[in-house]
């Protein structure tokens, strides 16, 4: 499987978005190879806040230009989302702890 992501915004130290999809070797956005259902592109923005030396890190994700059934299917997705960056950021976080 490929993987295309667009950055639209970066602000150090705050803020990233970008546009996430599957695509072809060339880049060529196409359908998920598991589900037609998955939006061919979802906008995700993740901002930093700092408050007494910790970081806090949030993800928010949306499909964009997707039909009404792509949208219900990804918003039932939600929970098995949460898990899987869930445990990716528990990784992160396990790994930024060995390096300070």
């Amino acid at each position: 499987m490929w993987g295309k992501f667009v950055y639209q915004e970066i602000e150090a130290c705050d803020k990233i978005v970008w546009v996430n999809s599957f695509s072809d070797e060339a880049g060529n956005i196409v359908r998920a190879p598991f589900s037609d259902l998955i939006p061919l592109e979802i906008r995700n923005t993740v901002t930093f806040s700092e408050n007494n030396g910790t970081t806090t890190m949030t993800l928010c994700s949306g499909p964009i230009n997707a039909t009404e059934e792509e949208r219900s299917f990804f918003e039932g997705m939600f929970e098995s989302m949460q898990e899987g960056f869930g445990g990716t950021f528990d990784q992160l976080e396990e790994y930024l702890a060995e390096q300070s």
